[in-house]
This record gives structure tokens, C-alpha cells and sequence, in this order.
């Protein structure tokens, strides 16, 4: 029998800035890039799937103590289709009750609170941010042997974003002890958690 899912942390009564995320990788992502100092100040909460991500937003904005909020933040992968993507993002913004047109990595201004959205990996190109953490890897020797490995299987994901998590699976599978992506993010061994491919989102997480 599966467990319940648990609920959201409460709202703090004083300032805090709100990160909502699609799943468990992109919360302990994020925690990882933004540093103990930044995250202390934030509360994450994390959909079930990117899908329910306007659902969550609404759920927020329903808390008692949401006005304490200076900020919200969205954190989504672009996945393989930019279309769909956007109109999540205006599902989710429209539950945040903002109508302004979003700016990657930027937030809105005039909102109070202010609200942002960040479309792994860069805002542009489909993805997730599986893209982000390949380039960040401390490994290039077995980066390589897992670029022979994908180009021997004959490239077998039918779309970007799938070739990239399976590139990346297959990377954290080839270490002394076999991770997921979030184990890997506990620390810096496995990737240079102070890499330039995660200065955008880090300045995104520190702006909140």
C-alpha cells in the first residue's frame, strides 16, 4: 500500500520567499546550487509532477500566512515540448494571479509578491535539468565512456530530453556506488555544485 503523500512545509509568519518545484531532483537541486544561507530563507514546495504545479501554486496562495510571502519562485524542465511548456507556465502564473507575460529567470515586476518562473535547463532549448548537470560533471574520462556507450547503442531515446536523463543515469550508474540524481546531489563529489552551468538558476534562487 503506497504512502500518502506529505504535506507541504507550513508558512513561516515572517518574510520568506516561495520556490515551487515540479519533484524531488529539482528541490535538492536547488538546494544544492543556492548554498545553506539562501535556502535558509526559502520554503520548497514540491508538485507531484510538473503537471501539478498549478494546482500547487494554488494551494499556496490559499494559506493563511501567504501574505508574508516576498517572492515566489517556479522551477520547471522544458521537457520536449516548448509549447506545452509556456502554457504551463501561464497556468501556474495565472494561479499566482499574475497576468503579465514571464521572462525566463526574471520576476515580474509590480507583483507583490513578486513572481518568477526558470525553464530548465536555459529557458530556450528542451531539456531539463539533467542538461544542467551533465555539463557539470567531475568525471570527463567516464563522460566520455558514456558518450561511447550512447553512440554505440545507437542513440535509442526518441527525444532530447529523454537521451539527456538517459545519458545521465547512465553516469551516476557507472560510480563506485551505483546513485539516483538526488543522491548525487547531497554533495560535490559527483558534480561542481559551483559550476557556470548553474550560475543562472543560483542567481534565480539567490533573487528570491
Amino acid at each position: 500500500m503506497s504512502r500518502p503523500p506529505k504535506p507541504p512545509p507550513p508558512f513561516p509568519t515572517k518574510p520568506f520567499g516561495l520556490l515551487l518545484v515540479e519533484g524531488g531532483d529539482e528541490q535538492k537541486l536547488c538546494e544544492a546550487v543556492a548554498g545553506a544561507s539562501v535556502w535558509s530563507g526559502l520554503v520548497c514546495w514540491k508538485a507531484s509532477g510538473r503537471a501539478d504545479l498549478p494546482n500547487l501554486a494554488k494551494l499556496a496562495t490559499l494559506d493563511p500566512s501567504f501574505g508574508h510571502a516576498r517572492s515566489v519562485g517556479v522551477l520547471l524542465d522544458m521537457e520536449d515540448n516548448p509549447v506545452e511548456a509556456q502554457a504551463l507556465v501561464q497556468r501556474t502564473l495565472a494561479a499566482l494571479n499574475v497576468t503579465m507575460p514571464f521572462v525566463h529567470g526574471t520576476f515580474v515586476p509590480g507583483a507583490a509578491p513578486k513572481v518568477g518562473v526558470f525553464v530548465s535547463p536555459d529557458g530556450q532549448r528542451t531539456g531539463s535539468i539533467d542538461a544542467l548537470c551533465k555539463q557539470a560533471v567531475r568525471n570527463p574520462a567516464l563522460a566520455s565512456c558514456v558518450d561511447a556507450l550512447v553512440a554505440c547503442a545507437g542513440q535509442p531515446h526518441t527525444t532530447q530530453a529523454r537521451g539527456m536523463k538517459g545519458w545521465l543515469d547512465a553516469y551516476l550508474a557507472m560510480q563506485p556506488e551505483p546513485l539516483r540524481l538526488h543522491q548525487a546531489l547531497n554533495g560535490p563529489e559527483i558534480f561542481d555544485l559551483n559550476h557556470a552551468a548553474f550560475d543562472p538558476l543560483r542567481a534565480f534562487l539567490q533573487a528570491l
